[in-house]
């Protein structure tokens, strides 16, 4: 399942995908506010969980792509955290985009077309998204 907004196509991942999406998390502006950069291999990994769990329960952390240039520029989506939290068990709301993106609202376009899919087409009762206290950029996303 697609999701679509003016800007930006939510969809399934691809091959190609992987290689952007590695680049992506070995750059030191997109992962400040994360203990360690991403290796290719951890990339790969969460791209082929991600699918199966687009597979099989529908929603998870789609591609995210430009619709004007088609060029692949990072996530959004909905996952259960890998880590217990307070409020677990849990649906949470993530992103993660290129740093060549920021700054022209995509993130919070994608986020607020997936929320509306947790709650509209998948039933979720709650969403939550959590970050850093310095990571002012994401906070931004989830006001």
């Amino acid at each position: 399942m697609a999701i679509n907004t003016p800007r930006v196509l939510l969809r399934a991942w691809r091959d190609s995908d992987r290689a952007p999406f590695a680049a992506l998390n070995a750059d030191p502006r997109v992962m400040a506010h994360f203990p360690a950069l991403g290796t290719r291999a951890g990339s790969d990994a969460s791209i082929d969980l991600w699918q199966s769990q687009l597979d099989t329960q529908g929603f998870s952390n789609w591609a995210v792509e430009r619709r004007d240039t088609g060029e692949f520029i990072g996530f959004v989506g909905l996952t259960e955290p890998r880590r217990t939290l307070p409020c677990s068990p849990c649906i949470e709301i993530g992103w993660r985009l290129a740093h060549a993106h920021w700054g022209q609202g995509l993130a919070s376009e994608a986020a607020r077309a997936v929320l509306a899919a947790g709650f509209e087409r998948f039933g979720l009762p709650e969403i939550v998204s959590l970050t850093a206290l310095a990571n002012t950029r994401s906070r931004a996303v989830m006001g």
